[in-house]
């Protein structure tokens, strides 16, 4: 039998409500002796799925805390066992001393991700969808929560299953003309069998085509800030990010390193990258940063050149400038508009010599970075997207589609239907490794031991 877990789901306190949940088919004999509703009758034998207010008792049996209880009766609930939820204060002393109760009455502490392991286990969620659960708990935008949530309904899950489901189909079918040749059966079509392969396949690499999307949504879509020194690139960074988290001074070279921050414009996730100012130097520190700056320019998905509008354009300004046909997404801010309303000579130049995206005029300084930050927004894959966040999913993509390639192949080199069908049969067995239809016991341990204690 498996055991009773209890934990505090709630995540840190102190805070205004705690949950502390229990799952097991001990769970509600448990909840029964450390909580007294007021009304008398146990929460196990009340109404299900409501709310009962009473009392929270200590293992003394005196009232720790004035508290709310529920009961969620198994199969229809997160676990598919019998779950039951307290919603005390979210005092850490109330929380430590109720779950020394708890386990005084028999249960135990929940590994990290056991509540959404058991769901596993019991059919409610598959591995697509219990990966999704984590995404969602570490979303840092609105557009992650809104992937996140999408696998967790399905949209990854419910197209592998039916890839997968579709390929047994013709597996079936051919097996079983091979075993029943007295039955009147229709025939195995070559041809049409192909055609479901190479079906499949596409499906299956237009799905893994959303992991890079999907990343992009999971850890911020990159952007990299370049610019000589001086010329306004950390008051940018700070703009955008909202706060004063890059060294501002008239100093150059006060940015040595890259730094980060992912913001959310308009739900989108937005990891900005402030450089090193790009020059020559003869410290040491500073040429690492420069060429840190470099790299960044040349790997991130969008890239801002930033300018000091006041001034002449230097040497140092035009070696910026000879990165930009290598960069992705190059946009360009005139920045400091707000110490001279002169519109520079080489303004019109620099405009029209590269293939900017965008040109914005400002002033970080002023904080005048909303044009520039909705342009951002838009670098973002769009919530409507089918969007692979695990490397784990979309590495067995690729292995279901090179399996399904290898059968195509073969089929098309004059095979006999056997044979190729081999290949066909290693990309089902790949495909329920996504769902967990095929997973081992060691893969689920390794998936759920990556959540939080209490989820």
């Amino acid at each position: 039998m498996a055991s009773t877990i209890a934990a505090c789901s709630s995540g840190s306190m102190p805070c205004a409500i705690a949950i502390v949940r229990l799952s097991g088919p001990e769970a509600f004999s448990v909840l029964d002796g450390v909580f007294v509703p007021n009304a008398g009758k146990p929460v196990s034998l009340r109404r299900p799925r409501a709310l009962h207010y009473g009392r929270l008792l200590a293992k003394d049996g005196l009232t720790l805390d004035l508290c709310l209880a529920a009961c969620f009766p198994g199969p229809h609930s997160y676990t598919g066992e019998d779950l039951a939820e307290i919603y005390c204060h979210g005092s850490q002393a109330v929380v430590a001393a109720l779950l020394d109760h708890c386990f005084a009455w028999g249960a135990v502490p929940a590994p990290p991700g056991e509540f959404t392991k058991r769901a596993f286990l019991a059919g409610r969620l598959d591995l697509t969808e219990a990966e999704a659960v984590a995404d969602l708990i570490h979303s840092q935008s609105e557009l992650g929560a809104k992937a996140a949530v999408a696998q967790l309904e399905g949209s990854v899950g419910s197209r592998v299953k039916a890839i997968r489901e579709r390929i047994m189909s013709l597996l079936a079918h051919f097996y079983a003309v091979c075993d029943y040749t007295d039955e009147d059966l229709d025939p195995f079509e070559y041809e049409k069998a192909v055609t479901v392969l190479e079906e499949a396949r596409s499906t299956l690499d237009t799905l893994h085509e959303g992991f890079r999307r999907g990343c992009l949504v999971r850890d911020g879509v990159p952007v990299a800030i370049i610019g000589k020194p001086n010329a306004g690139k950390s008051s940018l960074f700070n703009a955008l990010a909202g706060s004063q988290k890059a060294i501002v001074t008239d100093e150059a070279g006060t940015t040595r390193d890259v730094l980060e921050e992912v913001i959310s414009v308009n739900g989108a996730p937005i990891r900005i990258l402030d450089t090193a100012g790009l020059r020559n130097s003869d410290s040491k520190a500073e040429r690492m940063g420069v060429e840190r700056a470099r790299m960044a320019a040349m790997t991130a998905h969008a890239v801002i050149c930033v300018l000091d509008f006041s001034r002449d354009l230097e040497a140092e300004d035009r070696e910026v400038l000879e990165l930009i046909p290598l960069c992705e997404e190059p946009v360009l801010v005139l920045n400091k508009t707000d110490l001279t309303a002169d519109v520079p000579a080489w303004a019109a130049e620099v405009t029209a010599m590269h293939p900017w995206k965008q040109v914005f005029k400002l002033s970080a300084k002023d904080g005048q970075v909303e044009a520039l930050a909705q342009w951002l927004s838009t670098l973002a894959p769009k919530p409507q997207d089918v969007l692979i966040t695990s490397a784990r999913q979309a590495h067995l993509l690729q292995s279901a589609s090179d399996a399904l390639s290898s059968a195509v192949d073969s089929a098309r080199e004059g095979m006999t239907a056997d044979a190729f069908l081999m290949d066909a049969e290693r990309a089902v067995n790949i495909l329920g490794q996504i769902t967990g239809e095929t997973a081992s016991a060691d893969l689920a341990h390794e998936i759920f031991s990556r959540f939080c204690v209490g989820k």
